[in-house]
Parts: structure tokens; C-alpha cells; sequence
């Protein structure tokens, strides 16, 4: 019981605030007819100088704390500074080599066209994201390995796009700092390169769909272990979890595929609604009732619009669709799985006891009260 609620106080403490922070930098790379490109997206509050005038309050846990208004005071000496600090960030942090050698690259700030001041992108928790493109010849008559090394000091891993276009191929890897090189691609002495893999593996999507549930999302963490307090046994959840796990397979699927949109500011307030929701009626329903494994279904839909979400903001590799799909399914469910097992590990001595029930009623408050300040959170912040 008591890891059961340390998971709870947990989630009340760092979740309340997001739901879907990924924590990483994200970037991309192009290799065609002897030449490679690519882009990395920086957190802008980062480049800012720690001893200026307009450092920001900056919290990651805390939506627009160095966004567009922060942006907005800065003058063209500190933006140029800004741009001068991300290339030698980068110049020491992304280190790719042919082969051994390290390749040189050219920066350039796109976001800037030409002008002082920047129309910089927003990322998921509304702060401000610098674009810098790099760009540089490979060596004439070197073949071998394209590597690259992720040196990043604070330990923040890179979620990287690789690219051939001339044969429609992408992967995307996931590179932790100090990992030892990264085999992205082969080079031939033409220039050309040619994949080591057949792109994205299944293992890397399920793993994605894992992240989403742990440790990133608190949301849905909430929502299962909701379903989990109002009959902690087996054939209650098996109903439950299944209407759940078709449901959100439906949405996420017709979603990824493009059958119809689903407006982020729309579904995410939804999600919170349904986790306030069940955490509410836990408090008063006693039994399960089959019009509560409907609505578990209904629910579920809402809950497959917010995975494919996240499964589009990691951008499916071209004529690729089933692998992801797939891959990106099974590890949501591995890890409501895990959820699961922890509620039951945690709580499987006291669940006879009377005063379950009572620990019940405590932990479903907390989640509608969790559920109610996300609804707030997301409508109005």
C-alpha cells in the first residue's frame, strides 16, 4: 500500500503541472549525392547567458516560463550571442564522424530570415525552440561508418531523424549521452549512402509507447490506477482494460492514418476530465456496472487521440504505418501492464481488508482532485 501511494503523491507533486514532457532535444539528418544536412531544436532559454540581464525564471516543469514573451525581450546583441552560444554548443555536444573523421559543418539559423529578431518555434511546454542547420561535404573517396556522439553535459538524450531520400529510408534513433558512437548510416566512396537497418525497428516503437505511459504519462497512469481502485480484481479489470485497450487501438489507429484530425487543446482538457471523472464516481459506485465498462470504451477513445498525438510528434518513417502502429500499441500496453502489477504488488496483502476501501475512497479523491486541476490547467493556462 504504501508504494501505491507514494506512486499517488507522486504523481500529485511533479504531474499536476505535465502530462507529456518528452525531455530530450530533437533533431534530424539528410545524407544525399555526397553532401549531409540537418537540423537540431534548442530549448532558446538555455543559450542565454547565466550572468545577463534577462536570464528567465525558467522551471521545466512549468508551461511558458522562457516563451515568446520572454523571447520578445531580448535585443539583437543577445540574440547574436544566443546564436554564437548554440554553435559552439553544438561544435562540442554533435559530433559526427566518417569513418573516424570528424566532419565539419556550417550553421545557420533559419528562424531569423535575415532579420534581427527571431519567429521562434513553441514547443510542448510553450517555450521557445531555436532552429539551427548544419551542413557540410562528405570527404571525397571515404567509405565507412557515418557515426555520430551526443555529448550533451546535462544529460539530456537526442531523438534523431536519419534520412536518405533518394530511397524514401528513415529511422529514428534515440542517443543518450556519453553512448558510444552511433552507426547511423554507410557511406560509399561515391558519396552515396546506403542503410544499415530496414528503419525504425519494432523494439524502438515499443519502447516509445512505453516512455508514454512510464514514466511520461502521468495522466494515463492516473486513469488506470483509477480503474484499479473501484474492484481491484481480475475479471473487473479484464473488462475494463479491454474496452480501454480496442478502444484507444481505434483512435490512435484512424488518427496515425489520417482518417480525421484530433485538436490537441480539444482532447487533452477531454483526458483530464475523464481521469477527474472516474476518480469521482469511485467514490459513490461500488460494484462494476456494465454501463461503466461502456464508458471506460468511450473513454478509451479519447485516450487513443492523446497517444497519436505523441506517436505523430516522433514522425513516422515514410511508407511505414503498420510497424509503428504496432510496435507503438504493444508498449502502452506493457506499460499499463506494469501499472498494474505495481497497484496489485503494493496493495495484494490489503485488498481483503476493510480498510481498503476506505484507502480507496482517499486515493480516488486525490486522482479526481489531480484529474480536476489538470482540466483547469489545460483549458485555462
Amino acid at each position: 500500500m504504501r508504494c501505491l501511494v507514494g506512486v499517488l503523491g507522486w504523481v500529485a507533486m511533479v504531474g499536476v503541472v505535465e502530462a507529456h514532457s518528452m525531455r530530450q532535444v530533437r533533431a534530424e539528418i539528410t545524407v544525399e549525392d555526397g553532401e549531409w544536412s540537418g537540423s537540431v531544436w534548442l530549448e532558446a532559454w538555455a543559450l542565454y547567458p547565466e550572468d545577463g540581464p534577462k536570464v528567465p525564471a525558467y522551471d521545466p516543469d512549468t508551461p511558458n516560463t522562457a516563451g515568446t514573451d520572454w523571447v520578445e525581450t531580448l535585443d539583437e546583441y543577445e540574440h547574436g550571442l544566443m546564436r554564437a552560444i548554440a554553435a559552439g554548443f553544438l561544435e562540442h555536444t554533435f559530433l559526427l564522424k566518417l569513418n573516424g573523421q570528424r566532419l565539419k559543418a556550417e550553421y545557420a539559423f533559419p528562424d531569423y530570415h535575415e532579420r534581427p529578431l527571431p519567429e521562434l518555434q513553441i514547443n510542448e511546454n510553450e517555450n521557445a525552440l531555436m532552429r539551427v542547420d548544419l551542413k557540410g561535404q562528405l570527404p571525397k573517396g571515404v567509405s565507412g561508418p557515418l557515426t555520430l556522439v551526443w555529448n550533451d553535459d546535462e544529460y539530456e538524450p537526442l531523438m534523431l531523424d536519419v534520412k536518405i531520400p533518394a530511397v524514401k529510408y528513415k529511422e529514428l534513433i534515440r542517443i543518450a549521452p556519453e553512448q558510444a558512437p552511433e552507426e547511423l548510416l554507410r557511406i560509399e566512396k561515391d558519396g552515396q549512402a546506403k542503410a544499415t537497418s530496414n528503419g525504425t525497428s519494432l523494439l524502438t516503437w515499443i519502447i516509445a509507447g512505453f516512455r508514454h505511459i512510464i514514466p511520461l504519462g502521468l495522466d494515463h497512469i492516473c486513469f488506470i490506477l483509477g480503474l484499479f481502485l473501484l474492484q481491484p480484481k481480475m475479471r473487473p479489470l479484464l473488462w475494463q482494460s479491454s474496452a480501454f485497450t480496442i478502444a484507444h487501438s481505434i483512435t490512435l489507429s484512424l488518427v496515425v492514418l489520417g482518417v480525421f484530425t484530433a485538436p490537441a487543446r480539444i482532447v487533452e482538457p477531454m483526458i483530464a476530465i475523464s481521469i477527474a471523472y472516474v476518480g469521482i464516481e469511485n467514490l459513490w459506485v461500488r460494484e462494476l456496472k456494465p454501463w461503466r465498462v461502456a464508458l471506460v470504451f468511450g473513454l478509451g477513445l479519447l485516450h487513443g487521440m492523446g497517444f497519436a498525438s505523441v506517436m505523430q510528434e516522433l514522425e513516422l518513417p515514410e511508407g511505414q504505418v503498420l510497424k509503428p502502429l504496432i510496435g507503438f500499441n504493444l508498449g502502452v500496453e506493457l506499460g499499463q501492464l506494469a501499472v498494474l502489477a505495481v497497484a496489485f504488488g503494493a496493495t495484494f496483502w490489503f485488498i481483503k481488508n476493510e480498510k481498503f476501501k476506505i484507502f480507496s475512497k482517499i486515493a480516488s479523491a486525490l486522482i479526481a482532485g489531480i484529474g480536476l486541476y489538470w482540466t483547469y490547467e489545460r483549458i485555462f493556462a
